[in-house]
């Protein structure tokens, strides 16, 4: 018969309670705001620009983007966001890209080097950005209607012919939220 020794039953008191701990400090998604509530563009205010970024961004429909250079999805997905960047009416779009690199160089050289011209930012913030919004994957993007209210998140590459990318777009082409979960 199994007999647990001294340290055995130590862990066994000691661990639950610490696990417990953890996953309360850990739950990144709890502060994470939801489809349909507003877009917490303060949780922006930290981030240091990388190229030409206007912050001119009340009544635009927005595109955020959270990108890695370390990241090989984020960097086969950064030209489709460059092409819907030219695309798109900037008075009324924006496209935003927010790097969670360490290396503000590497970033740059990154953007540099594949012609990225969307406004980027650095999320060197204190708390992160990331850290707001309860991103633990990338690329990560955020779809915010004009009037701020989040339309869609999506994780993982944006698929240009996404039903949420095309209402995302048809709310940005009226200036309005178009029809927003929660009755906003």
């Amino acid at each position: 018969m199994y007999e647990p020794n001294r340290q055995t039953l130590k862990n066994l008191v000691v661990l639950p309670p610490l696990l417990l701990w953890l996953a309360a400090c850990s739950d990144a998604t709890s502060s994470a705001p939801a489809i349909g509530e507003r877009f917490p563009l303060e949780a922006l205010a930290g981030a240091s620009p990388l190229n030409d970024f206007s912050r001119e961004l009340q009544g635009k429909a927005l595109l955020v983007n959270f990108w890695a250079t370390w990241c090989e999805p984020c960097r086969r997905e950064m030209p489709v966001l460059q092409q819907l960047s030219d695309r798109l009416d900037a008075d009324r779009f924006a496209v935003i890209g927010v790097s969670v690199d360490e290396d503000t160089n590497l970033a740059l050289e990154f953007l540099l080097e594949r012609g990225i011209r969307f406004g980027n930012l650095q999320d060197s913030g204190q708390p992160p950005a990331r850290q707001a919004l309860g991103i633990l994957s990338y690329p990560q993007t955020f779809l915010v209607a004009p009037g701020g209210h989040i339309t869609a998140r999506i994780d993982g590459i944006l698929d240009p012919g996404d039903a949420s990318l095309v209402a995302w777009y048809s709310a940005g082409s009226r200036g309005s939220d178009g029809p927003v979960p929660g009755g906003y």
